[in-house]
């Protein structure tokens, strides 16, 4: 019998972006290692999305909250500088809710929260996160990297586990080695898609037949958010 020695996710952002992220994201599903994505409700291409996910039931799919009316984005890269319109929490929390009931209304099943470009991970969204996750029982995306300090780190790591909601290791960026990080279970983020190069080699990578046969040979085992 093969011992499973590490759980790694896959997860692909940005499902119901465009059409052509769709695209991607169900080509790595199909004939890669995607089994989790993330989803945009308020871009181009969320009914899209919804469609290509019945059809493909083997998809988990979690809310990708996208706060970008309220931010300030630095391009390229996505990085947060700051607020646009500092929100309150109850804005922050309409929104959030607003995107939750139209995901769960399309008959789609939540199996994690994150975010567009972290967003939930900033002080003044993370609670109200914190609360959606622990009354719906899932999981959240943890990224270290976010945070400047390791002290910050620590106390937001101390906040999820108080409150018993499940966050894996993160894997950031894409290349073949991060797979070998010490982990148990982990996420590697992906951002497959159709017509855009840097995208265009992560649903490459993802599809690999030389990386999924080093995944077998290093018993890693590909699953989604629901089996943590």
């Amino acid at each position: 019998m093969t011992t499973i020695v590490k759980r790694l996710i896959v997860n692909a952002d940005d499902f119901g972006y465009t059409k052509d992220i769709n695209k991607g994201i169900i080509y790595a599903h199909k004939n890669g290692i995607v089994k989790n994505t993330t989803v945009l409700t308020d871009r181009e291409a969320f009914e899209d999305a919804v469609f290509l996910s019945k059809e493909n039931p083997g998809l988990k799919t979690g809310l990708h909250i996208d706060l970008d009316e309220f931010l300030e984005i630095k391009r390229p890269g996505g990085i947060i500088t700051g607020f646009k319109i500092k929100p309150t929490a109850q804005q922050i929390m309409d929104k959030i809710n607003i995107q939750l009931d139209k995901f769960l209304n399309a008959g789609l099943k939540l199996s994690h929260i994150d975010s567009h470009h972290h967003a939930h991970l900033l002080p003044e969204v993370l609670p109200i996160v914190m609360q959606k996750a622990k009354e719906l029982g899932v999981p959240v995306r943890f990224c270290p990297g976010f945070y400047k300090d390791t002290e910050t780190i620590k106390k937001i790591k101390c906040m999820l586990n108080s409150e018993s909601i499940k966050y894996p290791h993160f894997i950031n960026g894409w290349y073949w080695g991060n797979i070998d990080e010490k982990y148990d279970t982990a996420e590697l983020m992906v951002h497959p898609e159709f017509n855009d190069p840097w995208r265009e080699s992560e649903t490459a990578n993802c599809c690999n037949p030389n990386l999924i046969q080093y995944l077998k040979e290093q018993n890693i085992e590909i699953i989604s958010f629901e089996e943590i």
